[in-house]
């Protein structure tokens, strides 16, 4: 009986930028995602193959950019993300709660959105 063999997985390396990809870590995986127009490809398209043939059938346009240009692109994307411990992720939660919060005592109140600071404050 022949066993199965472990599946090598696919590394992200950094001759992905040149066909404009950069990673993103989902679930313990490393998934490719495209710095043009930011979707996520399943971890199996880390093959260079598969990234240049969506570069030269998405983003016809950005085939000839210089490598330094899909390179700053990454490293806008990667900055613009959260941070590795949710912090951001947690204090962006909380003020949404506590805006809809403020909206629901307006509601209840039946009165207009400016009453909202004499609601509140007291």
């Amino acid at each position: 009986m022949k066993m199965a063999q472990p599946r090598k997985t696919l590394r992200y390396n950094d001759s992905c930028v040149q066909f404009g990809f950069t990673v993103i870590n989902s679930g313990g995986e490393e998934k490719p995602q495209c710095v043009v127009c930011r979707k996520v490809l399943p971890s199996s398209a880390l093959k260079p193959s598969k990234l240049k043939r969506h570069l030269v059938t998405r983003h016809p346009n950005f085939q000839k950019k210089m490598h330094i240009f899909l390179k700053r692109q990454a490293d806008s994307l990667v900055r613009s993300r959260f941070d590795s411990t949710g912090d951001q992720w947690k204090e962006n939660t909380a003020r949404l709660k506590t805006s809809d919060d403020v909206a629901r005592k307006i509601a209840i109140a039946k009165k207009p959105h400016i009453i909202g600071e004499q609601l509140i404050l007291p």
